[in-house]
């Protein structure tokens, strides 16, 4: 007969005692003494104990694939990568650092002939940390590679009042570590399908660049130009299942110099990147070494035999590194909460590259030698690697993403997020008219005020970058938003205990700030109301009596008007709605020239005696 055995004990005395009643139940006559002392006392111990550590490795091996019990760091990174989210290392700290130059005046101006490129990769250091610029930083450029402005010009004056040179600063971004090249030589026992290639340091940040090149007898490594302008470039995905990457184009010219036209291209030399859980970065490559394509075009002819493992083993994952060839892997390490630094902490030039061909090469020497820096803001952003109850709340918070563009802040997210050397839109509108989803963008001037003017390259590159992600009957259309230019007239009351021109000031300087157009979007609300209350803050003010906002048109300014309707049509001063200027969607607001649009009237009040 089938013998009734209990499934439901886990512990060493249940199972003990289960182990005793079924010996007592069907073999009663084999076994009476169940004593401590007995022999078979014994053999009860060992069966429980190891039935007990047989449960307890089944339910921590259980635990380790649920998500809110799994203790084990290699658990959590490839139940990570079963939802497709890529776990990160350490993060480095970013600082923003003014690097300034001192060049000669040419007539009354600064000599442009002397002002050159300050190469990326330059080092700097501080606080016992060491920092690198992120691309190439040309003194003779007003703006960044985002469209965004940021060189100052300072003239010199020597004891009797002549100019004499300027000084020419640079803010530019500069990230924590330190540049490392990497050498892998490719033999024959390397040709595999995914080869995976381990970094030999644990604190790295990232790869910024991957080529080979033919042969294995190299004593130096690749140049910078060599990295960025080899034919043998590998290109880093999120998965091999993808097969174009956005790169410059070389056959259409920029009508921007800083940034440059972009376009997808189908690449088959990829690779991706991930950590281990124990703190190692690794990469890996594809598995196929031959161009489907080209098989087809081999059967078509005739000239191949049906083979399905040539036939599988092609490259829509990818290429296999060829061998005889060496890989060189440029990579970052640093990064950590120690790198997290003060102002005007990095003030160290340690090792840089400044590109200048001016006529005098002696001054092209001092210009170089004249060379400082020091961060203006504060580096931070540094964290360690994330520990295992944060990497359990990023898988829990975090979904795969899409991919693709379904909702206009798809669109909108996409466009903020694409590379910057391709360029990138002061300020970006997404919305859908007339079953078109309209995309409209504004940019920086000079002088740093938001322009309606914007680049073909830039309108170009948005729509190349995004054709990869939009829906199949989504029609895009770019064009121009509008900027409101304001002025202002403001009447307050001042404590006749306090200096009004001092008052006046901090006045005029917490309005400048209010404008920023920094963190204001496009559709956003003038509210005059807040205004009114930041104006109010300031010490020395008793009460804002009036503020007046006109909308500004033609010449100096934007042709954009206001929707809203005006008090008087000649001064356009604006008729306030509950004390709110409204904006439209593609509409956004800005004081254009603070010093002459923002007028200050101040009175000061009079004790009066009843």
């Amino acid at each position: 007969m089938s013998k009734q055995i209990s499934y439901a004990v886990r512990d060493f005395a249940s199972l003990r005692e289960e182990l005793v009643n079924l010996t007592k139940q069907y073999y009663p006559d084999l076994i009476s003494n169940f004593n401590d002392a007995s022999i078979y006392s014994v053999m009860l111990d060992m069966n429980a104990a190891i039935a007990d550590n047989l449960h307890f490795h089944i339910d921590r091996v259980w635990q380790e694939t649920m998500l809110d019990f799994a203790q084990q760091k290699q658990s959590l990174y490839f139940i990570a990568k079963t939802y497709g989210i890529k776990l990160p290392g350490p993060r480095p700290s970013i600082a923003l650092c003014d690097f300034s130059i001192i060049v000669p005046v040419r007539g009354d101006k600064d000599d442009f002939r002397y002002e050159g490129i300050l190469k990326a990769g330059a080092q700097v250091s501080g606080g016992g940390q060491t920092f690198e610029t992120i691309e190439d930083t040309d003194f003779s450029n007003p703006f960044d590679s985002m469209g965004n402005p940021n060189r100052l010009k300072i003239p010199n004056f020597n004891n009797n009042n002549t100019l004499i040179s300027y000084t020419i600063t640079k803010r530019v971004p500069v990230v924590n570590g330190t540049t490392k090249i990497y050498r892998r030589v490719i033999t024959d026992i390397d040709q595999v399908p995914f080869l995976q290639i381990y970094l030999p340091e644990q604190n790295v940040l990232g790869v910024t660049a991957v080529i080979h090149k033919d042969g294995t007898g190299y004593g130096s490594d690749p140049t910078s130009d060599e990295f960025i302008s080899s034919p043998n470039i590998w290109h880093e995905v999120n998965s091999l299942i993808e097969d174009k990457v956005f790169v410059p184009d070389p056959t259409s010219v920029s009508d921007k110099d800083n940034f440059k036209a972009g376009t997808w291209v189908q690449v088959a030399n990829k690779f991706y990147t991930q950590y281990t859980p124990e703190n190692y970065f690794s990469l890996t490559f594809g598995s196929g070494n031959v161009n489907p394509m080209d098989n087809l075009d081999n059967y078509m002819s005739g000239t191949m035999k049906v083979n399905l493992s040539t036939f599988l083993n092609n490259t829509s994952l990818g290429s296999m590194p060829k061998p005889n060839t060496t890989l060189f892997v440029k990579y970052r390490i640093g990064g950590g909460q120690g790198t997290n630094l003060g102002v005007n902490i990095i003030t160290s030039l340690d090792a840089f590259q400044y590109i200048v061909n001016g006529p005098n090469s002696t001054i092209n020497g001092q210009i170089s030698q004249s060379m400082t820096v020091t961060n203006v803001t504060p580096a931070i952003g540094g964290a360690d690697a994330p520990t295992i109850e944060e990497i359990r709340n990023m898988i829990a918070y975090n979904f795969s993403a899409q991919n693709r563009a379904v909702t206009l802040n798809d669109y909108k997210t996409l466009i903020e997020t694409m590379p910057g050397t391709y360029g990138a839109p002061a300020k970006v509108s997404v919305m859908e008219e007339d079953n078109k989803v309209r995309i409209k963008v504004l940019s920086y001037d000079d002088l740093g005020n938001l322009i309606d003017t914007v680049s073909t390259t830039l309108a170009n590159n948005i729509l190349n970058y995004l054709s990869n992600y939009r829906m199949l009957n989504d029609y895009l259309d770019i064009e121009s938003g509008e900027v409101i230019d304001l002025s202002l007239q403001v009447d307050l009351v001042v404590d006749k205990k306090q200096n009004s021109t001092d008052v006046l000031n901090s006045v005029f300087q917490q309005m400048i700030s209010f404008f920023n157009t920094d963190q204001r979007k496009m559709g956003d609300p003038f509210l005059v109301g807040d205004l009114h209350r930041q104006i109010g803050t300031v010490s020395g003010v008793v009460n804002v009596v009036d503020i007046r906002v006109y909308n500004q048109i033609g010449g100096s300014y934007s042709s954009a008007e206001i929707a809203q309707s005006y008090v008087d049509p000649t001064t356009r001063e604006i008729l306030q709605v509950d004390n709110t200027i409204y904006m439209k969607s593609n509409q956004i607001f800005q004081v254009r020239f603070p010093s002459n649009d923002i007028q200050i009237r101040t009175k000061t009040l009079i004790s009066t005696t009843y």
